[in-house]
This record gives structure tokens, sequence and C-alpha cells, in this order.
């Protein structure tokens, strides 16, 4: 949103070296806003697959802090990493193994995680 009026105003502008990394930046604050504001924002997509009795539940709550958490963390540590990797001339396949990465421990840390929680809790 912010991207596009740049891009047309200062054309010429090294910004969009950095728009990788802005754009994760950008997710990390939101990230980590859902979180401050006490609405996580892995809550939305989580009920489409929890049944409604356990929403309630401050445990569901728990799980949903700690998941957005993880994917905040690690907007913040891509969006970091992906402005090194620009400010330092590093080999653009580097940048995409980096948000590959990045997307598939995220990805593997929700699937599992509430499984543990799960499994701690039942015995």
């Amino acid at each position: 949103m912010v991207l596009t009026p740049v891009a047309f105003a200062v054309p010429d502008s090294g910004f969009h070296r950095y728009v990788g990394a802005a754009s994760f930046a950008w997710l990390a604050l939101t990230a980590w806003g859902s979180i401050a504001a006490g609405n996580p924002f892995t809550l939305v997509i989580a009920r489409r697959s929890t049944p409604r009795e356990v929403w309630g539940l401050p445990m569901f709550r728990r799980v949903n802090v700690v998941i957005s958490a993880a994917w905040a963390a690690s907007f913040t540590v891509t969006a970091i990493a992906l402005y090194l990797i620009r400010a330092n001339d590093v080999a653009g396949g580097v940048a995409v193994a980096v948000q590959a990465a990045g997307f598939v421990l995220r990805a593997m840390f929700t699937a599992r995680y509430p499984a543990l929680v799960q499994a701690r809790y039942a015995g």
C-alpha cells in the first residue's frame, strides 16, 4: 500500500531493492500488533478447523498466541535477513531460499504445535 506511491513518486530510489524486506517487516508489525491488541491473527484460521465449543477455552487462545508469535518472529527474522542480503549484494537465490525456509518452518510449526499441546495435556 505504501510501496506503490513511493515507486511512482521516486522511481529512481534505491528502495526497490528492499521491497521484500519492507513487505516482511509490515507482516511482522501486523502480526505483533494483532497479539498486542489481544486478537492473534491465527484465531480466524484456527476457528475454521476447531469445534466452536473450544473457541472460548484459555488454552485455545494461548496456542494461537504462541503460533502468531512464531509467525511474527519468523516474519521479523526474514525481514532482517532480506535487508542484509540486499544491503550486501548477496545473490538473489539466497533471498528466495530464506523466504522459502521461513515459510516451511512457520507452516511446520503451525501444523505440529497444537498436537503437541493437546498430547501434553491429554495424559
